[in-house]
């Protein structure tokens, strides 16, 4: 899974069911609905059709543009796969998600991005202590290096999986510090 940094309101506590996190995409799905629109606006007008020529009207069918569009596309997004909308300046702390899925925190939220490096350094993240609590370390499980965990927060604050180099196969998150 890759690592991403998000900004979320004080205290966010994200949606659960069943005791196991929710995935969310990071907008509101007001947000999503508007991008989605605009997208079906572009197709309704003509800008995607290489889509047809490429792939068929057999796939894609002119005179069924919703249909199309929603095989092209997707449906519409839905308000259970989105993060509520937050005014403006309200998400304030720092979190760290995966975003395999649409997203669900693998650490808790902090006001600061030193208090999220700290944790970091002392316990990894939630897959790192789940890794090291049954003994599993194939993938590494440790807490992060100080300089591991500051290239991410203070850096781009996205981390891939796994990376191959030279050093050969680590974590995406293991390999910014340099």
């Amino acid at each position: 899974m890759g690592r991403k940094l998000r900004r979320v309101p004080p205290n966010w506590e994200h949606p659960k069911h069943d005791g196991r996190y929710l995935p969310l995409f990071d907008c509101s799905c007001e947000d999503a609905w508007t991008d989605w629109q605009a997208e079906y606006a572009q197709w309704i007008g003509g800008e995607h059709d290489w889509v047809i020529a490429q792939h068929g009207s057999d796939e894609y069918p002119k005179d069924q543009p919703y249909t199309a569009f929603c095989r092209w596309n997707g449906t519409p997004p839905h308000p259970d796969e989105h993060r509520p909308q937050w005014k403006e300046g309200e998400a304030t702390w720092w979190q760290v998600y995966e975003t395999v899925s649409e997203g669900t925190p693998v650490t808790p939220p902090f006001a600061t991005q030193q208090e999220l490096i700290d944790y970091l350094v002392k316990y990894g993240d939630f897959w790192d202590q789940a890794r090291r609590d049954r003994g599993d370390c194939s993938l590494p499980c440790d807490p992060w290096s100080r300089q591991d965990a500051e290239a991410f927060v203070m850096g781009s604050g996205w981390a891939p999986t796994l990376v191959l180099d030279a050093q050969g196969l680590r974590s995406g998150v293991r390999s910014q510090a340099g």
